[in-house]
């Protein structure tokens, strides 16, 4: 064989290999993690399909527990609760138990995951009889009828929303629901108490191999691609519920508002933000940009020409933040105050 003839036969088996690697490149890139149930469960419309039963020790008409969905509160708007009515002439110790459930999801890969949500708990006029929260998330298999604990916390008070997280495990083609097991009760007896006890959900996620998911200080870091300094997705999405920073001012066509990357992440992150009307309806362009760790970026939006006319009412609007840092990416939605000017 010839030396022309070898070389044209080598160069050619390496531009193969580099033309087979340029194929594989976006197929590994476009890989994205699922996050269930239908992407998670904001409640920034509805109940979204989540069922709730709540029982008391006490007979009605003195305790009184029921959940249901609330558009009053939420990040953003938005929540399902769990709420318990004591009445005037309570005499003693009272519990109730509320579980509540998402729709049947199907997984999509096998491997390591976290289930994450944001929790609050308010105890309106029941401070005297030190009400308290106790409960436990789990992710039931439906396919094998098995229940994996992802985390438990005892709130000994009123608290806001804030994120929590443990990890799961998936199996791929298993049909899975979200359950959460919240019991309110009093420890100290009284009569002649009237008010009631209000436990909320928000933003409920289980993250597939690889993915985030909402909340995010319970479980530590055991989901998720790790980026830069080991971050987890889930840990990521976590941290960028308080991102941004409101208020959000509008003058003329621009939307000015305030991201900041989190000094905890160790990292620059890539942030990129938008405006919008409603999750599937944008309010302006997008813009992104590279934020040192600990430090504030303002963004300037431009408003989209059909959205002016509406922002011009509106006192508040929402946001999609998208982060990543290394490998770890995350999406989060936030409503802020707008200001015109």
């Amino acid at each position: 064989m010839s030396v022309s003839l070898k070389s044209r036969i080598r160069r050619g088996f390496l531009l193969g290999c580099v033309s087979g690697a340029a194929l594989l490149a976006p197929v590994v890139g476009q890989a994205s993690a699922a996050t269930y149930p239908g992407g998670g469960s904001t409640f920034t419309g509805g109940g979204e399909g989540w069922t709730v039963t709540a029982t008391c020790t006490v007979p009605a008409p003195l305790c009184k527990a029921s959940g249901s969905y609330d558009g009053t509160a939420g990040n953003p708007s938005g929540s399902l609760a769990d709420k318990t009515e004591i009445a005037v002439g309570l005499l003693g110790l009272f519990t109730a138990e509320a579980v509540e459930t998402s729709p049947t999801f199907v997984a999509t890969e096998s491997g390591a995951g976290a289930l994450g949500l944001e929790r609050q708990f308010e105890d309106a006029e029941l401070v005297s009889l030190t009400p308290t929260l106790e409960y436990t998330a789990y992710l039931v298999d439906k396919s094998d009828g098995s229940k994996q604990k992802a985390f438990s916390e005892t709130l000994p008070g009123a608290t806001g929303f804030a994120p929590k997280q443990g990890p799961v495990a998936l199996v791929a083609g298993h049909s899975y629901a979200i359950e959460v097991v919240g019991i309110t009760k009093s420890s100290v007896a009284g009569v002649g108490t009237l008010g009631s006890a209000t436990f909320r959900l928000d933003n409920v996620t289980v993250s597939g191999p690889g993915g985030g998911a909402g909340g995010g200080h319970g479980g530590g870091d055991g989901a998720g691609g790790n980026g830069a300094g080991g971050v987890s997705s889930a840990r990521l999405e976590s941290l960028l519920q308080s991102s941004l920073i409101g208020p959000a001012v509008l003058k003329g066509s621009k939307l000015s508002v305030k991201a900041k990357c989190p000094a905890r992440l160790k990292a620059t992150c890539t942030l990129a933000l938008q405006g919008l009307l409603s999750k599937h309806k944008p309010a302006t362009a997008g813009r992104k940009a590279k934020v040192k760790k600990a430090k504030v970026k303002n963004f300037v939006l431009k408003v989209k020409p059909a959205a002016r006319k509406a922002l011009k009412s509106k006192s508040k609007l929402l946001f999609r933040e998208s982060a990543k840092v290394g490998k770890a990416k995350a999406t989060v939605y936030k409503t802020l105050k707008l200001v015109h000017k």
